[in-house]
């Protein structure tokens, strides 16, 4: 798209210009210019509208930054179903089969890949993951948690925690920064030592609600 040129001082009639270059100022007010091929980040402070991803972005120490507007882009997931492992030090990914916040450009993928979360918008994201474990046997055992964008682990990401004692309950939680593309995925895996720990909720008491046996919340923050 080309960018918008004023009205330029030609001929006598110096009136006719000025209402020219009025009405260009009206039409061009509050809409920002956009981002071009040509266009350098080598000046702080100048924002534009980049068409690409569909978002604002300003030049920042020689790069164009996305800029957060409108609604926040937040969503919540969690899963009460209890994630057992088939095989020992294999991967396993959770699945979410529940909505706690919704958001439209944050979702879970349809059945079989539920256990995908599909980004619908380009930013920074951060994602608060915890879950709870059971151990269902007396045998010391351990667990590995871990994220993926688009099946490819995310370097030095992983939670390991063990656990010995038969029936103990433990809850285990992170959270990160992570950058996606719009269209990327997000996905929780796991892998056991033994296959007698689970990811596993609590059920309701007379007292206290049920606990899910994994939450993910993840919050855009750029």
């Amino acid at each position: 798209m080309t960018r918008a040129v004023p009205p330029q001082p030609t001929g006598t009639l110096w009136r006719d210009w000025a209402i020219r270059l009025i009405t260009y100022l009206n039409l061009i007010r509050s809409k920002l210019q956009f981002k071009s091929t040509d266009d350098r980040a080598s000046e702080d402070g100048l924002i534009l509208w980049d068409s690409t991803i569909g978002h604002p972005v300003v030049s920042l120490d020689n790069v164009f930054e996305s800029l957060s507007y409108g609604e926040n882009v937040n969503a919540a997931f969690y899963t009460t179903a209890t994630h057992s492992a088939a095989s020992t030090n294999t991967a396993y990914a959770i699945t979410w089969e529940n909505t706690a916040l919704a958001n439209d450009k944050i979702t879970i993928a349809d059945s079989p890949n539920t256990s995908r979360i599909v980004f619908g918008h380009t930013g920074t994201y951060q994602i608060d993951f915890s879950a709870e474990l059971l151990s269902n046997n007396g045998s010391s055992k351990s667990i590995y948690i871990w994220p993926r964008i688009n099946g490819s682990d995310i370097p030095f990401s992983t939670i390991v925690t063990s656990v010995a004692n038969n029936g103990d309950m433990i809850v285990v939680s992170r959270s990160g920064v992570f950058e996606v593309e719009e269209d990327d995925y997000l996905e929780a895996m796991f892998a056991v030592t033994d296959t007698g720990l689970t990811i596993d909720g609590s059920a309701a008491t007379a007292f206290a609600p049920a606990a899910p046996s994994a939450t993910i919340v993840i919050a855009e923050i750029r």
